[in-house]
Formats: C-alpha cells, sequence, structure tokens
C-alpha cells in the first residue's frame, strides 16, 4: 500500500502555503536529563533541549510536532537555540499570518511545525498518522545504538550482547579514528559481525590517513558504514567510495534535504539511505524520501535523533511506513526508557519479544502531560493570529 504522502498528494495545509492558518501555536522548551550521555564524533548530550510546537486549529483540534535539535552546531541541523529564536521571531508568526515561511537555516523547526499541522489534521478526522502513511502498525525490529565513544571495547561488548539478548536484531556503534577497529572486533566477537553497524558521523577522510583507516574498517564484514566521511564531500567522491568498499555506505548528515536523497540515490553515492524527518522537512518528506530510495532499489531505515516521546512517535510510524517494501533494515528508534527516565508524554516502549510498539490513535497517538511538561520547563510561548 503505498502512502497518500509518500506519493507526493498535497496535505490539507501547508505550512508553506497556509490556506487556513491556525488560531495559535504554542512553543514549549523542555530540558529533560538524558539517562546516560550519549557520545558520538559530533559531540555530547547529557540533557534533551528540544522544542515541542502545539497546533490549534480554528476549530479547536490541537496537534502536536517536536523539534529535535541538539545543544551545539555540527550536526545537521540548527541548534535548539537557533531553532528558538526561529520559531517566537519568525516562523510562528508567520504562519498565523497565513504567509510563506522561509526555512533557510531552520528545517528542524519547519519540519515540526509542519508534523504539528498533520497531526492536528488527523485527530480532526480521527486517523492514525501510521494508517494515514500506510505502514503494517507491527511491533519493529530495532537496531541498538551504543553512542559512548571512548567506551572499552569490553564494555561495549558485554553492552552490545545485553542488547541482543534483550531482543535487539542489529547493534550499532559509535566509532571515529583511534576509537573503531578495536571496539568493533570486540562487539563482533561477542554478538557476530552479521548484526553489527557503525556510525562514523562524519568523522573520517579520503585523503591523508583516511584511506588506510577505512580498508581496516571495510575488512570487519559489518551490516553497513554510517557516514564516514563528512556531508561536505562531493556526491562523485562518495559514489567512488561505494565501488571502493565492500561494506555498504550508509548516508546520514550528507541527506539533508529531498533534492540530497534523490541526487545521492541518483549518483550511486550511498548503497543505503538514513531517513530522518526533522531534517529532511518532516515526516511527509521523510515518506518521499523513502519512496525515492525504493524506486531505486536502495535500502532504506529511520534513524533516530534523540527524540522525546512526541517526535519519537512521529518517526516510528515513519519507520513502519519503510518496512511495507523491500530493502527495510531495522530501524535506529529505541523505546523511550532506553533515554529519559520520564518521558514528556506516554512512553513509546518495546513489546515482550523486545520489538518497537508503533503508537496507535489519533494523529501520532501521543500529546504531552502537561505534569511533565511543568517539571522540566524552560520556556512557553503561544502565539495567536
Amino acid at each position: 500500500m503505498v502512502s497518500r504522502l509518500a506519493r507526493g498528494d498535497r496535505p490539507r495545509v501547508s505550512v508553506s502555503e497556509s490556506t487556513s492558518p491556525p488560531a495559535a501555536i504554542r512553543l514549549v522548551r523542555v530540558r529533560v536529563p538524558l539517562l546516560g550521555a550519549h557520545t558520538a564524533a559530533h559531540g555530547l548530550e547529557s540533557v534533551r533541549d528540544v522544542v515541542l510546537i502545539g497546533w490549534t486549529r480554528a476549530d479547536g483540534v490541537h496537534g502536536w510536532g517536536e523539534c529535535p535539535t541538539l545543544s551545539t552546531a555540527g550536526y545537521a541541523t540548527e541548534t535548539t537555540e537557533q531553532a528558538w529564536a526561529g520559531l517566537v521571531d519568525r516562523l510562528a508568526p508567520a504562519v498565523l499570518a497565513g504567509r510563506g515561511v522561509i526555512a533557510a537555516g531552520l528545517v528542524a523547526a519547519t519540519s515540526a511545525l509542519r508534523d504539528a499541522e498533520l497531526d492536528a489534521d488527523l485527530r480532526s478526522v480521527g486517523r492514525s498518522l501510521v494508517d494515514e502513511l500506510g505502514g503494517p502498525a507491527d511491533p519493529l525490529e530495532r537496531c541498538v545504538v551504543l553512542a559512548d565513544l571512548g567506551a572499552s571495547p569490553s564494555s561495549l561488548a558485554t553492552r552490545a550482547q545485553a542488547a541482543m539478548e534483550a531482543g535487539a536484531s542489529m547493534v550499532k556503534v559509535k566509532i571515529a579514528p583511534g576509537h573503531d577497529v578495536d571496539v568493533l572486533r570486540a562487539v563482533a566477537e561477542a554478538i557476530g559481525s552479521t548484526v553489527v553497524a557503525a556510525d562514523a558521523n562524519g568523522s573520517y577522510s579520503l585523503d591523508g590517513a583516511g584511506p588506510g583507516a577505512l580498508a581496516a574498517l571495510d575488512e570487519l564484514g559489518l551490516v553497513y558504514l554510517e557516514q564516514p566521511v563528512p556531508a561536505g564531500e562531493t556526491w562523485d567522491a562518495l559514489a567512488q567510495l561505494c565501488v571502493a568498499m565492500t561494506t555498504p555506505i550508509a548516508l546520514d548528515e550528507s541527506l539533508v534535504s529531498l533534492d540530497a536523497v534523490r541526487s545521492a540515490v541518483l549518483a550511486g553515492a550511498a548503497d543505503i539511505v538514513s531517513v530522518k524527518p526533522a531534517r529532511l522537512g518532516g515526516v511527509r518528506a521523510g515518506a518521499a524520501a523513502i519512496e525515492m530510495a525504493r524506486e531505486r532499489g536502495v535500502p532504506v531505515f529511520v534513524g533516530g535523533m534523540l527524540e522525546l516521546g512526541i517526535g519519537r512517535a512521529t518517526a516510528t510510524a515513519l519507520a513502519s511506513f519503510a518496512t511495507a517494501g523491500a530493502g527495510s533494515l531495522p530501524t535506529d528508534l529505541g523505546p523511550s526508557g532506553a533515554y529519559v527516565d520520564t518521558d514528556v508524554c506516554e512512553p513509546v516502549v518495546v513489546d515482550p519479544d523486545g520489538r518497537l510498539v508503533v503508537p496507535h490513535g489519533p494523529g501520532i497517538g501521543r500529546e504531552p502531560d502537561e505534569s511533565v511538561l511543568s517539571k522540566y520547563l524552560v520556556e512557553d510561548v503561544t502565539l495567536t493570529g
């Protein structure tokens, strides 16, 4: 079943061309402590500082979106501080006035607005996002991400083994030069190389010592190597890397738009596509990216951005849609309890077999718990037209 959204049909209301502006937009900034620090080549996060967006239609129906930006620059979107300022000063006022929105530099904020609008529209007709996308809504096979760069090989091997025993289908290890081959070998010895992937977050290079390091990684028999080199590399250079490497190359940070996904796939610059709706323009754009990859026979998976429950529920529905076609890989998304002690909404959970349960219900099937918001609240602004 092909999603109406994935086919490119226009949603009832477009953020960029709003024909029926919302009655109000609520912007809620929260800081929720992570259970453990998330460490990767692009930085460390110990607190989820994110913006939640409430979209109220003229008929009073509410919808929600999440802007899962990071606290520091260097990943693939604006920072949380930039997103907050952009939403308060530019994006939300423009949407409320029914004007077009210029999203340059504010992709995650714009994505969250679009997703909040879509959630409200779906709630107004009692339809779930997973049904709208056309996913099967079955529990999802998942890939557990070990984001503890610099940890000892033995400790990561122990954690990988525990993840597999708890029902994970794969384990992905965050790596960087100097923290790579020994760690991956230890993990592979513990659980088998056929279920191990690695994510370099663009920390290697194609010149200097880079090729030698990549060649060493290529000998490990990984399921895939994600974003080995920085996002600035050309499609031609990435296509040559895909040909040179036996290990499939997954692109993540390089894919900053639908045009980028299309260009990468057509150029043969990606063996696998990581789809992150907050980085592409929202869940509708994420579904279109999945369709683009499918048309060229390129496998996909829906990756996580350390979302809280609102963003996690949205991305999980998209991950369900990704499984509806051939060539999908286990999603990076995990249950709320793997990241935070108390989520901002009803948590996203796993079933007894360790598979990720797809939230169901009107819209994304989740809405914030006001008592939790008040506990972690930083700023709360409601704007009206």
